[in-house]
């Protein structure tokens, strides 16, 4: 893709890190921007600060771990836009702390987050993506 402006991104974890400035990298280039992250008031936070350069901004409370949500988060980008043309599937988590002392849920956090964030992410929005390249 050479031309950027009036694309649409698709992009989890998009309240903080990479997956902030990602959005942010996009709204300069002209992208339509749909955000996505469990952290609502940071998303908001995003979304306002973005919709204020001017950027064209949904967002939704997603959890990447639940596959549901996911689909909702196609759904609704589909309604938004019409296509999906990148997807930025960054969400990703630590636990923190020495990681032999990490609690099952801690485990269950992170692998659901960083693996099955993933695989739904890839499994639900690589076909939808292929046919609007």
């Amino acid at each position: 893709m050479k031309n950027f402006s009036g694309r649409v991104a698709v992009i989890t974890g998009a309240a903080s890190g990479f997956g902030k400035e990602f959005a942010q990298a996009g709204a300069q280039l002209g992208m339509k921007l749909v955000l996505a992250d469990v952290q609502q008031e940071a998303l908001e936070a995003t979304a306002s600060a973005l919709r204020k350069t001017g950027a064209e901004v949904v967002a939704q409370l997603c959890d990447v771990r639940k596959a549901d949500q996911l689909e909702s988060l196609a759904k609704t980008t589909l309604l938004a836009y019409g296509a999906i043309h990148l997807v930025f599937n960054n969400a990703g988590v630590g636990a923190g702390g020495l990681v032999w002392e990490n609690s099952e849920a801690d485990w269950e956090w992170v692998l659901g987050v960083n693996l099955w964030g993933v695989i739904h992410g890839v499994r639900i929005f690589t076909q939808i993506g292929r046919a609007h390249v």
